[in-house]
């Protein structure tokens, strides 16, 4: 295949201008914020898209990164923009988070039935109204797939995007791997985590684990989630929860969560959920 034939997200370079980077909070997009930095590539946004749901080490995580930019930009000349931090904002002016509005409406996160309705609300939707209000509507953004995710990024570019809007997958392009990411966001110092939700459907058992270990708080919120739905007769694909049949069997679970499949994530890929 020719140069000219790849897709325009394979370019080596920004394929469009303005452009901007999709912040997920995880390795794999911090790679892409400091390899940028690194290639002398600068955007011309950086967005984050808060569901309300993010855990707390995220969060934590993108206020670091806004100083590590500011304190590059204190001793370079490359003056890059901070990360933005949008948010779903109702039509009554409210923000609502998506455990709150699962809480308030009984069901389990879209993802549980096999959609990816709260990355496009929380995500795409916040992240597309402020670009629409800055002047950012056409041009190409950068979304943290690594090179490792080979059947991934094909399908990605099999769908393709808005004519005047490109994915652009910068670390594949530059053949960065998990494990390249890993050692660059070693090598600066930086703790970072999976970026997802606390309640994610997603999430395998010893996430789950974890998190029960470790933010009790925000495990017993994910089950209320789930006995809510519940309550209501809104079980998730296969007739289960968040996690297999419940959060309140996990220790009996002998397999890894299925509920997700490849195609799924793929779906998501514009929110950037899990990079």
């Amino acid at each position: 295949m020719e140069l000219s034939d790849l897709p325009k997200g394979l370019s080596w370079n920004p394929p469009a201008s303005p452009w901007g980077i999709n912040f997920g909070g995880g390795v794999d997009s911090t790679t892409v914020i400091i390899e940028c930095i690194n290639r002398g590539h600068r955007p011309d946004w950086i967005l984050f898209a808060d569901t309300g749901s993010e855990r707390p080490e995220t969060l934590a995580h993108v206020a670091e990164m806004n100083k590590f930019i500011r304190n590059m930009n204190k001793v370079t000349t490359k003056d890059w923009p901070e990360i933005t931090i949008v948010r779903w904002i109702r039509k009554d002016g409210t923000f609502e988070s998506i455990h709150d509005n699962c809480l308030r409406t009984g069901q389990l996160p879209s993802k549980a039935y096999g959609f990816a309705g709260c990355t496009s609300k929380w995500k795409v939707q916040p992240m597309d109204r402020w670009r629409k209000a800055n002047g950012y509507q056409q041009g190409a953004f950068a979304v943290g797939y690594n090179a490792s995710e080979h059947r991934r990024i094909k399908t990605a570019c099999q769908r393709g995007d808005e004519p005047n809007f490109t994915a652009w997958y910068p670390l594949v392009v530059w053949g960065i791997t998990r494990e390249d990411c890993e050692r660059i966001v070693k090598a600066h110092e930086f703790n970072v985590i999976k970026s997802s939700c606390f309640m994610c459907p997603n999430m395998r058992k010893e996430e789950w684990i974890d998190l029960r270990n470790n933010k009790p708080t925000l495990f017993e919120t994910a089950k209320l989630i789930e006995e809510r739905a519940f309550s209501n007769g809104n079980y998730g694909r296969g007739g289960g929860g968040l996690y297999k049949d419940s959060l309140a069997n996990i220790e009996g679970s002998t397999t890894t969560n299925d509920l997700f499949n490849d195609v799924l994530e793929d779906r998501c890929h514009h929110g950037g959920c899990f990079t």
